[in-house]
């Protein structure tokens, strides 16, 4: 057994041996010194703030030695969390994200007020700061780090339940109007920094072609919007693709697609093409009548709006709704239904936004 092998099964049962006491209801801890700094880590969806706690505590563990305030990378966050951390998240259905604990933590020596005065919310990573300041006093260390690991892992359980609580079972239906009508609530009142309705695209474009058997594959549709296509290497949000060559490239947004975002889009594809060799030079961006470029050049019709060229890259900008509407019409009655219990299987999951499920489940008991 190697030294990650090991480290990554000493992670495990640091992490086993914190939930087991966190589930023990006559497991005492006495939160009073500390109890409202943890609670404001649970005041914000950026639940980054948190995980990187999580780190903390168990390279705490790991070492006693280990001061995240000066060195949080010493303890090799990004492997210790990516690795048997998040495996522990998923296992125990906690909510988490892919690199929420070093997206919070970059470009910083170690989580002290410098740091602190860089992040938003400010309060949420002062407390992060005042808590590893906590843990890190010499006098009973051990426990402290204890107590808080044992606390924080009851906030991350009773946040999983309470998502759980959320979840609603529907009966499929193959109604293109209603199912329209959800997506648009979906996109206009939850887009959830726009995961939303790169899901719902993602998902649509996925079931039509499942269900017509075009052999057409989708990728790129799981990542998050803030997934950018030059960090994941691929030349847009969602790409429809057959034997690993890409037909159509997808750019979704609920946010202004400027000139600044077309450049990203651009270098991107440009990327792309020079490492696969290939040629890739139109993109279909499905987004809001107010979210295209304001000199773009206007089509007249209601669901293609226009369409902008930058260097050899044609721009085609979609309705968002009209573009929905049009392939829920287009789609199979087995393709609509598939969609709409994908939608809801991606509503339901514990990493999805809270308010993403709350607006779900409003719209089914109206």
């Amino acid at each position: 057994m190697n030294t990650t092998e090991e480290r990554n099964i000493k992670v495990k049962q640091i992490l086993e041996t914190l939930y087991a006491r966190a589930t023990d209801k006559d497991y005492f801890v006495d939160e009073s010194e500390y109890g409202s700094l943890l609670n404001t880590l649970f005041t914000t969806t950026a639940w980054g703030f948190r995980e990187i706690l999580l780190v903390v505590l168990v390279g705490m563990k790991l070492n006693p030695a280990y001061k995240a305030s000066i060195g949080l990378y010493n303890c090799n966050p990004r492997a210790i969390y990516e690795g048997p951390i998040k495996e522990f998240l998923i296992e125990n259905n906690i909510p988490h994200r892919k690199s929420g604990p070093l997206n919070v933590a970059k470009a910083t020596v170690g989580l002290d007020m410098t740091w602190a005065k860089q992040r938003r919310p400010f309060n949420v990573a002062k407390a992060v700061v005042d808590l590893v300041d906590y843990v890190e006093e010499t006098t009973t260390s051990e426990d402290r780090v204890t107590m808080v690991g044992v606390s924080l892992l009851r906030g991350l359980i009773a946040s999983a339940n309470s998502l759980i609580e959320l979840a609603i079972k529907i009966e499929p239906l193959e109604d293109p109007d209603y199912i329209y009508k959800l997506c648009k609530e979906l996109v206009t009142k939850a887009p959830d920094s726009g995961n939303t309705p790169q899901r719902i695209v993602a998902l649509l474009l996925k079931n039509y072609h499942n269900f017509f058997h075009t052999g057409i594959d989708i990728t790129g549709g799981e990542d998050r919007a803030s997934v950018t296509s030059t960090t994941s290497k691929k030349p847009g949000d969602i790409n429809e693709e057959c034997g690993g060559k890409i037909y159509k490239v997808y750019e979704v947004t609920v946010k202004h697609f400027d000139i600044a975002r077309i450049r990203d889009s651009f270098d991107s594809i440009s990327i792309y093409n020079e490492q696969q060799e290939k040629t890739i030079n139109e993109v279909i961006v499905i987004c809001r009548k107010e979210d295209c470029p304001n000199d773009m050049i206007v089509s007249g019709l209601s669901g293609y709006l226009g369409k902008y060229i930058y260097q050899n890259v044609i721009y085609y900008f979609w309705d968002i709704y009209e573009w929905i509407a049009n392939i829920l019409q287009r789609m199979t009655f087995d393709g609509r239904r598939a969609f709409y219990l994908a939608l809801n299987s991606y509503i339901n999951e514990v990493n999805t936004a809270v308010a993403v499920k709350k607006l779900w489940n409003q719209l089914h008991c109206q």
